[in-house]
């Protein structure tokens, strides 16, 4: 590897008339754009020359703005679909945007796609940290007006250690209010250029399934894993050649001897092992790769389960949290590879 691979430095590019930034520290490289969403839309292990998550085409900005949660790491506030984009907050009942192509219900939130601001970015020894932020404008919309109570920062940390995340939220309102926090996150398969989709399998830490129904939506009802899904937790499934769409709760599960939570994509031929490691709250799964046919897999960690505003359970098994005003969540994941 050479110097400059693990020397840390920041580039600062132009997308059309989106500003990114390209950030490099310990043999990893980073691109984050502010303007949507704080997204990391490249992520690469420089030694060995692996393009790690679905990466948009630079030709096409407009295509990516309108889709971003299927390229890079996306930030969902709230995650996944409400029904009806109905959320009861406080004794009274905000309308959110209706905005899914199917089913009546709001999807993903809107902070995708909204400009963050950079706070700080330095780039010190072999190590680069930068830091963004969101405080949204003041407005009569419902959701608008709910979002703009929170205060968001991203922290990412880029090293020989990966890529860290770290994500803060603080209730900045005058009222308790309900969070859920997902990452559509968006991993290339294959990510070695001489591998097959074939040569790959993918571990989950998922516990049971939860039962959707025609919407979309959680019923509230826990299954057990099938056989073929169980798979996720031992020894991996392949998660290219057919569609998989798969919502549960999560469970440690053994690696190497040790607990885990997160999800491992293993290419067999190479002997690399890509590592997604997430915090503890978050406590549920999707996992999904549309077709199953576009060479990406995403393995979306949530802190609620799918509609967890409407379940009637006990938090601590949907995930469902409310801030107090003046209160702060804070949360880190991490990504890096491996050989084994």
């Amino acid at each position: 590897m050479s110097v400059n691979e693990n020397a840390a430095m920041i580039m600062e590019e132009r997308w059309e008339d989106e500003v990114t930034l390209r950030f490099r520290a310990g043999g990893y490289e980073a691109v984050v754009i502010p303007g949507v969403g704080a997204q990391i839309i490249e992520f690469r292990d420089l030694k060995r020359k692996l393009d790690l998550v679905r990466t948009p085409n630079r030709a096409d900005l407009a295509g990516f703005k309108a889709r971003p949660q299927v390229y890079g790491i996306p930030f969902l506030f709230p995650p996944n679909r409400i029904e009806d984009g109905k959320f009861p907050v406080e004794g009274r009942v905000l309308q959110f945007p209706v905005n899914s192509p199917t089913g009546n219900n709001h999807l993903h939130g809107f902070l995708r796609i909204k400009p963050w601001q950079v706070v700080n970015a330095v780039a010190e020894g072999e190590a680069v940290t930068i830091e963004l932020a969101f405080d949204g404008d003041s407005g009569d919309d419902d959701y608008i007006a709910y979002i703009n109570q929170f205060h968001f920062k991203m922290i990412y940390k880029l090293s020989q250690a990966g890529l860290e995340q770290r994500l803060q939220i603080t209730n900045r309102g005058k009222e308790t209010l309900p969070i859920g926090i997902g990452f559509h996150t968006a991993f290339k398969v294959p990510f070695h250029p001489e591998s097959k989709p074939e040569d790959y399998r993918l571990r989950v830490s998922i516990g049971r399934k939860w039962e959707l129904n025609d919407r979309g939506l959680a019923t509230g009802k826990l299954l057990d894993l099938t056989v073929e899904e169980e798979l996720y937790r031992t020894e991996g499934v392949k998660p290219q050649g057919t569609p998989i769409s798969i919502h549960g709760t999560a469970e440690p599960m053994m690696v190497d001897g040790k607990a885990f939570h997160g999800a491992i994509i293993d290419d067999l031929a190479q002997k690399l092992r890509l590592i997604y490691q997430v915090g503890p709250q978050y406590k549920h799964w999707v996992i999904w790769n549309d077709a199953g046919d576009q060479q990406f897999i995403c393995p979306e960690p949530q802190t609620w389960v799918i509609n967890a505003p409407h379940i009637q359970l006990d938090p601590e098994v949907t995930g469902y949290r409310e801030l107090k005003p003046g209160e702060t969540w804070v949360e880190d994941c991490a990504v890096w590879i491996e050989a084994y």
